[in-house]
């Protein structure tokens, strides 16, 4: 083979390599990151005659299942799952639901009586603990959105106070993209907070504990 000919081999081969790359870099979509956030709930209404607050309810284990704790937000279609290329959680998902029911049960639950909390909260002794199992939070991109969660409520000593699950659809409105899908999971857990909070007010030892004295 000539001097020629092989300096013509190398340079195609150049070229090859340059449009490879090329064409990578073009194909390539920067990430988009998402966050799920509490709900706007008005200002709690205050009453005068109630007694200081003083109930401290903390929230957490949150654990969700396997295909979920990814930093890729997950769509289902029937027994098909679809892991998003391009569209990810800004954080981990259960230290953003954690966040979320904090918010939202501290709106829903009267704040003179009641303060939230993430768990563990060392320096505060809890009247109960919320534990939230989440078996499924998905859905097609176009909606609904799916959530269901079985939850607990245990006493400071462990005792499990409170057995239940909930079971919530939310639709997607506003176009079916991600943004709109991750709204409407928002919208989800909002709706298994009021559950949450009809669950804490009715057990008897917060009702106990709230009687004036």
């Amino acid at each position: 083979m000539g001097p020629t000919h092989a300096a013509c081999r190398l340079a195609a081969s150049c070229l090859c390599a340059l449009v490879v790359v090329h064409g990578g870099c073009a194909s390539s979509q920067p990430s988009r990151f998402y966050q799920l956030h509490a709900a706007s709930h008005p200002a709690p209404q205050v009453e005068v005659s109630s007694p200081p607050g003083g109930l401290i309810v903390g929230v957490g284990p949150v654990r969700v299942p396997d295909y979920l704790d990814r930093p890729q937000i997950v769509t289902s279609y029937g027994n098909e799952i679809d892991v998003a290329d391009f569209d990810r959680w800004a954080g981990s998902i259960e230290d953003d639901i954690a966040s979320v029911l904090v918010e939202d049960l501290s709106a829903r639950l009267p704040a003179e009586r009641f303060f939230v909390t993430r768990w563990p909260a060392p320096h505060l002794s809890l009247s109960c603990r919320i534990e939230v199992r989440v078996e499924r939070f998905d859905g097609p991109k176009q909606g609904p959105v799916s959530l269901r969660a079985q939850w607990y409520a245990f006493a400071p000593d462990g005792r499990l106070l409170l057995n239940r699950s909930s079971s919530i659809s939310a639709p997607v409105t506003g176009g079916g993209d991600y943004g709109a899908l991750v709204e409407a999971m928002s919208r989800a857990l909002d709706d298994l907070s009021r559950g949450i909070a009809e669950g804490v007010t009715s057990l008897p030892v917060m009702q106990a504990a709230q009687q004036p004295r």
